[in-house]
């Protein structure tokens, strides 16, 4: 089973980090198991989550770790999501919202349809 860890330790998420990213960093840990299958590192700015990194072992966990983190930007108050530059998260942004403007509301992820 595939579960999203929010990554409590600060020296774990500071080896995720290694100082390429400023700010209040968030993470995940991608778990299958007890098998290690990536993490996604966000931070949560007034109104918008960055989604900073998304490293997975396998591309079909992608989806679930930005997912996951616009999903914790939106419990602590964000309503609109941002994406890195990162080629694998510029692909999802061109596959789901190709042409819309950043930041994206969080409602075109959750709860829009059509």
């Amino acid at each position: 089973m595939i579960r999203m860890i929010p990554v409590e330790e600060p020296e774990v998420l500071d080896s995720l980090v290694q100082g390429r990213f400023s700010g209040a960093v968030r993470g995940y840990v991608i778990m299958d198991g007890p098998e290690y299958r990536g993490h996604c590192l966000f931070t949560v700015e007034p109104g918008c989550t960055r989604v900073l990194e998304v490293q997975v072992s396998d591309p079909s966990l992608l989806d679930g770790a930005v997912r996951a983190a616009v999903a914790a930007g939106e419990n602590a108050g964000a309503t609109a999501f941002a994406l890195s530059g990162q080629p694998e998260l510029v692909r999802w942004r061109d596959a789901w919202f190709k042409g819309c403007p950043d930041p994206i509301p969080n409602e075109r992820l959750f709860h829009f349809c059509g």
